[in-house]
């Protein structure tokens, strides 16, 4: 008999945490949404974070905003959004604070493949190589000649340390046997600046930074980090194309929660923004910035997560590379 109400009690309570959990996702959003960026307004991050915004709010009836809390290798955002657990603080990520992080910094203080759940993989895009135009060469091999010839001598920006935009200079060089100085910078529109004015010569970062520069005649672009070529630079080489086999340093951006946010949050999530990243509108403003669209299920985008993390793991480790 006893046996019989302790079943009975676990069979109510389990009813009423499904009840409540279909409760919750019924009645959410209860108040405003927050994607919060780990890099400042206008990078390349930002403007997809923007786009998605815009669009979000009139499908889940709720005020979208975006808030940049870059700095850090973007860890700093992704802890205020660990720490936020509200049900309506999510993340935008890139590379740097999920994939590249967890072996790039001793005392990380949130664990990536614990503290988070992944909604939807965004877009793709390929950083891209770019050189001052008075640097004096034409393709990556001129690249790779001078450096070796002024080992250390040449300075090139990264959007962050910790970043793809870093990373894959770091790659570069250890494949070539190159010494370039890294000048890590917050966020890819500071770094563009340094760029522009001759502070430093070389840069790997978003087309979408570099694009002005571009423009004005500042900038040559040498090749994209991507292991195929981008549907935006077809013309554009891949690195590995240009002598260096296996080459691949992709920057993804994705859509992220705390942990426990319920399933049928992700879920809807992941369906909404779908959508959004597929109007043709919304394709051809990513497409101008080098961006491709993406998206898949959360499973997909855990399956990259966790192979990606490995991958740069051992990048990390054969080059040297601590943060404090």
């Amino acid at each position: 008999m006893l046996n019989s109400i302790r079943m009975m009690k676990a069979l109510i309570v389990a009813l009423i945490m499904v009840l409540s959990m279909g409760v919750r996702a019924q009645t959410w959003p209860t108040q405003t949404l927050r994607f919060v960026v780990p890099t400042p307004a206008g990078s390349s991050v930002d403007i997809v974070a923007r786009l998605v915004a815009e669009k979000l709010g009139d499908k889940i009836g709720q005020t979208v905003i975006v808030e940049n809390k870059g700095g850090a290798g973007g860890t700093i955002g992704a802890d205020a959004v660990v720490k936020a657990r509200d049900g309506h603080t999510f993340f935008l990520a890139y590379n740097g604070p999920i994939t590249v992080a967890p072996s790039m910094f001793p005392k990380l203080p949130y664990n990536p493949q614990r503290d988070f759940v992944p909604i939807i993989l965004a877009v793709t895009q390929p950083n891209v190589l770019s050189v001052r135009t008075d640097l004096g060469v034409n393709s990556v091999k001129e690249l790779v000649a001078l450096a070796q010839s002024r080992p250390g001598k040449i300075d090139y920006a990264s959007v962050g340390n910790g970043s793809l935009s870093h990373l894959a200079m770091e790659l570069l060089k250890m494949q070539s046997g190159t010494s370039l100085l890294h000048i890590p910078f917050n966020g890819g529109p500071a770094a563009t600046l340094a760029l522009g004015r001759g502070d430093v010569q070389v840069l790997f970062a978003a087309l979408s930074n570099v694009q002005p520069l571009l423009r004005d005649g500042k900038v040559k672009l040498l090749a994209v980090s991507n292991a195929r070529r981008s549907v935006v630079l077809p013309d554009l080489p891949t690195i590995a194309e240009e002598g260096y086999p296996g080459f691949d340093a992709t920057t993804w951006n994705g859509f992220l929660a705390p942990v426990g946010t319920p399933k049928e949050v992700v879920l809807q999530l992941n369906k909404a923004i779908g959508q959004i990243l597929e109007l043709p509108e919304i394709k051809q403003k990513l497409l101008a910035g080098g961006a491709e669209v993406a998206a898949g299920s959360p499973e997909e985008f855990a399956e990259l997560l966790k192979n990606e993390t490995a991958a740069w793991a051992t990048v990390i480790e054969r080059s040297g590379i601590k943060l404090e």
